[in-house]
């Protein structure tokens, strides 16, 4: 048994196993699995940096929403996952649903939900699993009549101890209603 499949042994215990791959929609071993591949390929068991262009959707419509879903990696091991859904009939009268998951070696360990509108533009989480934590900002900017969803923060994964980094990306834009 590796040092660090030792390690993690003893940090994680058999119901956190179950709550992460009960959000990664994999079995608690395929987790561990892939979680172990991740954290021994790091360099010298520090987060790496990815300068990552994050992946977009094509952009959907419905009645008077659009929606862009993405993903973005934010170190080798760590990223995000979710969907902007912005509706609304003028630049001034306009809400926006996001739905972000957290990453770690591809699997959502953690997913929320969140609403914007034109006086509520900001919110932060704090998610903190065993594994994995981060301080994830997000944040809707009015640039030329478009809505850019920028995120900054900081996440880390445990690899015999904290290794952690911050990050600050925008994302994309969305042209207003």
């Amino acid at each position: 048994m590796s040092d660090l499949l030792k390690a993690l042994e003893s940090r994680v215990s058999a119901a956190d196993w179950q709550s992460m791959a009960k959000h990664a929609n994999v079995g608690a071993d395929e987790l561990k699995a892939r979680l172990l591949e991740a954290f021994e390929n790091q360099e010298g068991g520090k987060l790496a940096e990815v300068a990552s262009t994050p992946i977009l959707s094509d952009v959907t419509l419905s009645e008077s929403c659009k929606s862009q879903s993405f993903e973005v990696s934010l170190f080798k091991i760590i990223g995000l996952s979710g969907t902007l859904t912005l509706c609304g009939q003028s630049p001034t009268d306009w809400s926006a649903q996001l739905k972000i998951c957290l990453l770690v070696a591809g699997a959502e360990v953690w997913c929320t939900n969140y609403k914007f509108d034109p006086h509520n533009l900001g919110v932060c989480f704090e998610p903190d699993l065993v594994l994995a934590k981060a301080k994830l900002c997000f944040k809707l900017e009015d640039r030329n009549n478009s809505v850019c969803l920028n995120i900054n923060g900081n996440a880390c994964a445990w690899i015999f101890g904290w290794q952690c980094g911050d990050f600050d990306v925008t994302v994309f834009c969305l042209p207003l209603p």
